[in-house]
């Protein structure tokens, strides 16, 4: 591999690297409008967390709690690079759960197994 191929390779990466980042700040730059806690700039909210289940669910709640004065009905929060988006309004949640748009779950749902246990919302499809 010569000069040439090093350079098409470091061209490459950097291209990929660079549609990662433009991708991140699109959904960081409309995530940011809704309401949340002051996050950090790597580790988001992650340090205001405790990762056992059933402690992760009752601190959330403990957030959307803290924003419930607002006329939004949802909040944010960063875990490190993942954002979360919690919805407490009744019409909120009917929009997002009655969609059949995402009905496969990512790994975030396994939070509130121990809570609610295997049910529709959470059950693998």
């Amino acid at each position: 591999m010569g000069l040439v191929g090093i350079a098409v390779v470091i061209c490459g990466i950097t291209a990929v690297l660079a549609y990662i980042m433009k991708r991140y700040n699109y959904i960081k730059e409309h995530l940011d409008k809704i309401q949340g806690p002051t996050k950090l700039p790597l580790i988001g909210n992650l340090h205001q967390f405790k990762f056992q289940p059933d402690q992760f669910f009752e601190q959330a709640q403990g957030v959307s709690y803290m924003f419930r004065e607002s006329t939004e009905r949802m909040c944010r929060i960063w875990l490190g690079p993942l954002p979360f988006v919690i919805l407490y309004g009744a019409d909120e949640c009917e929009a997002i759960l009655g969609s059949s748009k995402m009905l496969t779950k990512l790994f975030h749902y396994h939070f509130l197994s121990p809570w609610i246990g295997q049910g529709l919302l959470i059950r693998l499809v």
